[in-house]
C-alpha cells in the first residue's frame, strides 16, 4: 500500500461524524446526524483498505444498512474518484 492509499485510509478510519456532515453537503449525499454517527462509528471499528474492491463492497453493504441503498451508491462512486 502506497503513502497516498495509507492517508486516505488513515482519515476514513478517524472521520467524525461533523466532518461527514461536512462532506455529505460539499458532494450532495443525503445524511441525516444519526447517520453521520453511525457511520463514523463503522468507519472507526473497521480497518478497510477503501482501495480493495471486495472491502470496499462489503463497507457499503454495511453503510447502505444505516444510510440506505442510494446513498451508499454515492458514497462508494465518491470513494471510486479519490481511488482512481
Amino acid at each position: 500500500m502506497n503513502i497516498y492509499q495509507q492517508i486516505v485510509n488513515k482519515k476514513l478510519h478517524n472521520i467524525t461524524a461533523d466532518e461527514l456532515m461536512k462532506y455529505s453537503g460539499e458532494y450532495n449525499i443525503s445524511l441525516t446526524p444519526d447517520q453521520a454517527k453511525k457511520v463514523s462509528a463503522l468507519l472507526k471499528s473497521k480497518k478497510v483498505n477503501v482501495f480493495n474492491t471486495s472491502e470496499r463492497i462489503q463497507l457499503m453493504k454495511e453503510v447502505a444498512k444505516i444510510t440506505g441503498h442510494e446513498t451508499a451508491k454515492k458514497v462508494n462512486q465518491l470513494f471510486l474518484e479519490f481511488t482512481k
